[in-house]
């Protein structure tokens, strides 16, 4: 299956540089018995590799895609849709590749022999995702964060790493998070009462101080009148909360989700 995924991407990387749209570009390879490969592309010109990937992350997290890992070196992201009760993890590539100041990204879909998905339904939600990436000019770095309301389901501790990886450029932190409404899920840490709201932190990357001395904590702000949804909460459990990000506090290594609600 690796050298099918390999095949594919390179494939599509190295076709010749006409303006294809996403879904003309929209390749499959393999079968269902032998697994198959699912690939689309897009071009954005004046954007870098990392700020495409910047670009994409939280796209994917609100599709319920969760980024394992980026290679800025290699031009690689790796994702996955997560393992349901019915159907196991599936990955997803995404590669990176630059030329005369035109980047192309490319996102691969694979699936095992056994395990099939209709062709129109995988390049809807392949098209879906690379379609929002943007070229350069098209967002102003003076621009106003918009507030997005549509509610991004996320793990704690993806959110976390998303933000560590971005911690060091406000830019990034501001273009990316900033204003959009989160759906947070994990282990609750701590439960503390505040001027007219509660804190409920949760546990944002695997615990250990000595291991992880930069842990980012992800903090839900509540108002007092979410008394019975915060009763029902109890550290060292898991929870679901829903709040807007207001903003990453690099002194105390915080996430700040405000106006928080039962999720």
């Amino acid at each position: 299956m690796r050298s099918l995924i390999l095949t594919l991407a390179l494939t599509c990387i190295a076709a010749p540089a006409a303006a294809l749209t996403c879904e003309e570009s929209f390749q499959k390879k393999g079968d269902f018995f032998n697994g198959s490969a699912f690939a689309a592309r897009v071009e954005l010109a004046g954007v870098s590799i990392e700020k495409a990937f910047s670009q994409l992350r939280p796209i994917l997290a609100r599709d319920g895609i969760r980024t394992l890992s980026t290679d800025l070196t290699t031009g690689e992201m790796k994702a996955e849709n997560p393992a349901t009760p019915f159907q196991r993890a599936l990955p997803i590539d995404v590669y990176g590749s630059t030329e005369n100041d035109l980047t192309t990204i490319e996102m691969v879909f694979t699936l095992p022999g056994g395990v099939g998905a209709k062709r129109e339904t995988v390049k809807k939600h392949l098209c879906a995702a690379l379609n929002q990436l943007r070229p350069a000019g098209t967002v102003t770095a003076t621009a106003p964060a918009p507030t997005d309301t549509t509610p991004i389901a996320i793990d704690a501790s993806d959110l976390a790493a998303q933000v560590k990886e971005s911690a060091d450029n406000p830019a990034r932190i501001r273009l990316n998070f900033i204003g959009k409404t989160f759906r947070v899920s994990g282990k609750v840490i701590k439960i503390a009462e505040g001027n007219g709201s509660y804190a409920v932190s949760f546990e944002g990357n695997p615990a250990g101080s000595a291991a992880n001395p930069n842990q980012i904590a992800v903090t839900c702000s509540m108002g007092k009148n979410q008394d019975a949804t915060v009763a029902a909460l109890q550290a060292n459990q898991r929870a679901t909360l829903l709040g807007r990000f207001q903003r990453f506090n690099n002194e105390t290594n915080a996430i700040i989700l405000e106006s928080c609600t039962g999720g």
